[in-house]
């Protein structure tokens, strides 16, 4: 295994996004992460996207989609509390192996638009 560096980092404002969808919401953290990398996301060779609400919606792919970037190999990643940090894994992981240079990790979950309920008053 070869040593990994975070090169760089990015975190939209945590909120309600209803007029947002989840790739727009990853895609805005990805060009946050890459301009503070001063990377480019044709730099990339490697996205791991955590996502666990739309797990089986091709998130990762979705996300290149909207910064233009296709063709690299994406891993899609779910495990309730961990999805996040499991995506920092695979991405990790893609890169001590020597397998990629460069490597993405997003992680993205849109809030649910419900109401918020309040409790009964006594």
């Amino acid at each position: 295994m070869r040593d990994v560096y975070v090169a760089g980092v990015a975190m939209i404002r945590f909120g309600r996004y209803p007029e947002r969808d989840v790739p727009d919401l990853g895609a805005e953290a990805v060009l946050g992460a890459l301009k503070d990398a001063g990377l480019s996301i044709k730099d990339v060779e490697l996205m791991a996207a955590g996502c666990l609400f739309q797990a089986n919606a091709m998130v990762g792919q979705r996300i290149l989609q909207e910064v233009g970037q296709t063709g690299i190999p994406v891993v899609n990643v779910a495990n309730a509390c961990a999805t996040g940090s499991t995506a920092f894994r695979e991405a990790w992981m893609g890169v001590a192996s020597g397998a990629h240079d460069v490597a993405l990790a997003v992680g993205v979950e849109q809030m649910g638009k419900m109401a918020r309920v309040s409790a009964p008053r006594a």
